[in-house]
């Protein structure tokens, strides 16, 4: 008589398309956020580099995601290349907003609000221009109709 096998305990970690989802919802919010203080100046000189360094550290994290997401052999969802727009629209509409005079800025988040929305638009290409890429990679393999 054999004795039943012990459960396995997976770890269950977050993949790379659900992190990249919660990292372009977070700076987004972050964004808001930051741009909802009316006329915010930093008073170190430190910091005003900052939105440029976080730039280049979320767009490092987006395209290691997209690319080890790309990389796995189970197939992508869309909801990854439909939410990495969120940071763009919402730099749209904070500068939208910026225009008819509802949000008012300093030169300082102005600069940040152009990092984020460059940034959210350097990513939303290259996670399409991927998806595509992966999406035609995956049909090359697959037998052609006349052939079976």
């Amino acid at each position: 008589m054999s004795s039943p096998a012990a459960p396995v305990h997976r770890r269950h970690t977050i993949s790379s398309e659900m992190g990249s989802i919660l990292l372009a919802l977070a700076i987004s919010v972050f964004a808001v956020v930051l741009l909802l203080v009316p006329n915010y100046t930093p008073t170190h000189d430190s910091i005003r580099g900052l939105p440029g360094w976080i730039a280049l550290g979320y767009i490092t994290a987006q395209l290691w995601m997209l690319l080890d997401s790309a990389l796995r052999t189970r197939p992508t969802s869309i909801l990854d290349a439909v939410l990495a727009i969120v940071p763009v629209i919402t730099g749209i509409v904070c500068f939208v907003l910026y225009l008819v005079s509802v949000m008012h800025l300093s030169l300082f988040q102005l600069n940040a609000l152009a990092m984020l929305t460059i940034t959210g638009l350097v990513e939303f290409v290259s996670t399409l221009w991927v998806r595509n890429v992966v999406l035609q990679r995956g049909l090359s393999v697959l037998p052609s109709q006349g052939s079976l």
